[in-house]
């Protein structure tokens, strides 16, 4: 709770004073938010912003910070779908790279590698 004290005097005739703006409660402060450069390469970006900015009400600052929590959940939900898929690709491609190869047998290691390197790419850039 902030207090204002009104301190001794001596020689002049104003009176200082002492305002304390210090809490007694420690308030808890939330992690700074950081956009992430990964969030781009995402498609579902834009829609995620769009839907949480248009049905959020009240002030600016509300807004953002409704915004701010749709966000963090939105990549939180998109880093567990990577990690998954990433683990899908890994099993596909140790399996893939089992069997005898063909023509199609050797686009298909292709074409799986390349989505795992995307998704391993994204991650660097988290």
């Amino acid at each position: 709770m902030s207090s204002i004290q009104h301190l001794p005097y001596s020689t002049s005739d104003h009176c200082p004073l002492l305002f304390n703006t210090a809490s007694d409660t420690i308030t808890k402060r939330s992690p700074r938010f950081h956009f992430e450069a990964w969030w781009t390469m995402e498609e579902m970006i834009e829609r995620a912003i769009k839907e949480s900015w248009e049905f959020s009400s009240g002030l600016l600052l509300e807004k953002l910070e409704r915004l701010q929590v749709r966000l963090e959940k939105w990549a939180s939900n998109i880093r567990r779908k990577r990690e998954s898929l990433k683990r899908k690709l890994t099993k596909e491609l140790e399996h893939l790279l089992e069997k005898e190869r063909d023509d199609e047998m050797l686009a298909q290691i292709i074409d799986t590698k390349i989505h795992l390197n995307l998704e391993i790419d994204k991650d660097e850039l988290y």
